[in-house]
């Protein structure tokens, strides 16, 4: 609710200020015929102030423009880069290149084949290691029993 008051309240404070800048702009010629114009032009130098704020917005924004577009480039840049990068993946192919003086014959080992056996060597290990606690384990059982027969 809150939000909606200060929304509200911002609305109406900006639509005012519209209309104010607007009825202004409209009798723009009216106001500056004024003597209450004229003196504070007089003090203040009203007309010089707004045109050199008025430029220096310009050229505040067509800095910041320029600053958009080169960042613009740079990043395009950076991204091409990574693209590029990323195209140029040793792995890509799921190929382990190795350099040095090697026959143009010699076959390259696929990293998933070479993953494959690796797991089945281990997996093989693993099946020789557990026939070997068991047939201790049996061992260790006959020899229970034969110190409890004794």
């Amino acid at each position: 609710m809150a939000r909606r008051g200060l929304f509200g309240g911002l609305l109406t404070v900006t639509a005012a200020a519209a209309a104010v800048a607007g009825v202004a702009y409209l009798f723009k010629d009216e106001i500056r015929g004024t003597e209450t114009y004229k003196n504070l032009n007089e003090k203040y130098d009203v007309d010089k102030k707004i045109k050199d704020y008025s430029e220096k917005a310009k050229d505040t924004a067509y800095d910041l423009k320029d600053k958009a577009k080169v960042a613009a480039k740079d990043i395009k840049a950076k991204a091409e880069e990574w693209k590029a990068s990323q195209e140029d993946d040793i792995f890509e192919d799921d190929e382990i290149i190795i350099d040095g003086d090697f026959s143009d014959d010699r076959d390259y080992v696929s990293i998933k084949d070479a993953a494959e056996d690796v797991k089945d060597a281990v997996e093989d290990k693993v099946e020789d290691v557990k026939d070997a606690v068991e047939d201790k384990v049996e061992e260790v059982k006959d020899a229970v029993e034969d110190a409890t027969d004794k």
